[in-house]
């Protein structure tokens, strides 16, 4: 098992990426907006707009991981919950997923039926009169 440090570190890169994708298209639309070429900076498949949207959010994650304390203990915590959760078998698992799969089957047969008898009494009149 790997130690609480290595599990913050990869959550903060995998957060980091995310908010760079993220940061990408706003950047994107805010270039747009203003009417200002996304130009490449290395070669085409890498433009201003990823070059600011990932510069924000290595800022950000570094903030947050680095300098910001209460962050970096906010996630250590949730890991170390994370690490008390017992988690189900993959048999458990499989019979809870057949249970939900038969379940949700009877539930279509019967508001199947349901519909098929009251679209045959709507289309029959027997509403009106």
């Amino acid at each position: 098992m790997r130690s609480k440090g290595t599990w913050v570190l990869l959550l903060y890169v995998l957060a980091t990426l995310l908010l760079g994708l993220v940061f990408t298209y706003a950047t994107q639309e805010v270039l747009e907006w203003f009417r200002v070429y996304d130009i490449p900076i290395l070669g085409q498949n890498f433009l201003l707009s990823q070059l600011i949207g990932g510069g924000i959010a290595v800022l950000i994650a570094i903030y947050a991981a680095f300098l910001n304390q209460r962050s970096r203990d906010f996630v250590e915590q949730c890991i170390e919950e994370l690490g008390k959760v017992a988690f189900p078998s993959g048999a458990e698992t499989r019979k809870s997923t057949y249970t939900v799969i038969a379940v949700c089957l009877v539930a279509a047969v019967i508001l199947g039926f349901f519909d098929t008898f009251f679209g045959w009494l709507s289309n029959n009149d027997f509403f009106l009169g």
